[in-house]
């Protein structure tokens, strides 16, 4: 779970994701990391490419969160 929040962590960074407040992203990070390892519980990740499917995940994480916050 450490390294689900560390990639999502780096990746929202990479893409300069900031709500304004960090702790509710840290929150974000955290939740959005729980909910990849529920989806990918019994994931095979030696038929998945674990780096595509966390960037994959993240990133649409990161653009339903700037659109939430344009809106609210």
């Amino acid at each position: 779970m450490f390294e689900t929040v560390a990639d999502i962590s780096f990746i929202a960074g990479n893409r300069r994701y900031y709500s304004g407040d960090s702790c509710i992203d840290v929150s974000d990070f955290i939740s959005w990391a729980n909910e990849f390892e529920e989806i990918n519980q019994f994931t095979d990740w030696y038929d998945q490419d674990y780096m595509i499917e966390i960037e994959l995940f993240a990133n649409k994480k990161i653009n339903e969160a700037r659109l939430n916050n344009k809106l609210n």
